[in-house]
């Protein structure tokens, strides 16, 4: 199967562009944007022409789409720019790849829900709080009703090892390793998920031809509270320089879902729970 990333040099774009690369069975082309990443092809995903060039090029059987912009305050404050590369770009990837005849897999989020009676299910109804939420909501239902056998994967609250700014784990040492106490909410619940994880699982799902709605996550549910202080503790900080506060008190731009999370079973062999294109469950 060849593959296309784009959005290869972001967080989970790149765990995906490795994992194929170091797959003999594969074979991948990797796209960047304004991170350059040697072997990796520029591409302005907004630009219509120049995707249906790499299209015609390079000839993938798949396309993934981690290519977003997924600061939530930014797009809060500029919905314009939120939807131009959160709505307006996949869509226009989704219809190139239709007339390619070309699967498409979508990296959407948790914060399609509102947080108010999480962890949740693929069936459920999607309420979201932001524009971020609603941008996606939006993509989701275009690439599920216009482009056949898409895939929409939905993860949560996603982290890794990478030293890179994008990454909450990167954050988060960055300021204990400076000795200034880190304030973490401990009213917001959700399902931290592993990049690498998140991508193996994805993997298997496009290799055993899935669409629809899949939610992918982490086993634990803890706070963003909880989650900080596993970071402090496994990288040898104190715990005395994670402070609990509040939500509201950090006075956020854009709302999040504070009881959070999503359903998903982790099975290698078998995806239950994963529900088709028109909300039915698929049987194994």
């Amino acid at each position: 199967m060849r593959h296309l990333i784009i959005g290869a040099s972001g967080q989970v774009g790149g765990y995906l562009w490795r994992a194929l690369q170091n797959d003999p069975s594969q074979e991948s082309i990797g796209t960047y944007f304004s991170n350059p990443v040697t072997g990796q092809l520029h591409l302005d995903f907004t630009d219509g022409s120049s995707v249906n060039r790499v299209l015609q090029e390079e000839k993938p059987d798949v396309v993934w789409l981690p290519a977003a912009l997924p600061d939530v305050d930014r797009c809060e404050k500029d919905p314009d720019l939120s939807y131009r590369l959160n709505v307006k770009a996949p869509c226009q990837v989704g219809d190139a790849c239709r007339d390619a005849g070309v699967k498409v897999v979508f990296f959407s989020t948790d914060y399609v829900f509102d947080g108010t009676k999480g962890p949740y299910r693929e069936t459920d109804a999607t309420h979201p709080l932001q524009v971020y939420g609603r941008h996606k909501v939006q993509t989701e239902e275009y690439l599920l009703q216009k482009i056949p056998h898409a895939l929409i994967i939905r993860p949560a609250w996603i982290y890794s090892d990478d030293p890179n700014p994008r990454n909450f784990v990167f954050r988060i040492l960055q300021q204990l390793e400076s000795g200034k106490p880190v304030r973490a909410a401990t009213d917001q619940v959700n399902t931290p998920t592993n990049s690498q994880d998140l991508v193996t699982r994805s993997l298997d799902a496009v290799l055993q031809h899935r669409e629809g709605i899949l939610h992918i996550v982490g086993p634990d549910r803890l706070s963003r509270y909880d989650l900080t202080l596993k970071i402090a503790e496994e990288h040898g900080y104190p715990k005395s320089l994670i402070e609990p506060i509040t939500t509201e008190s950090l006075h956020l731009p854009a709302k999040r879902p504070l009881n959070g999370g999503l359903i998903s079973v982790r099975d290698n062999t078998r995806f239950y729970g994963f529900y088709d294109s028109r909300g039915l469950a698929v049987e194994e």
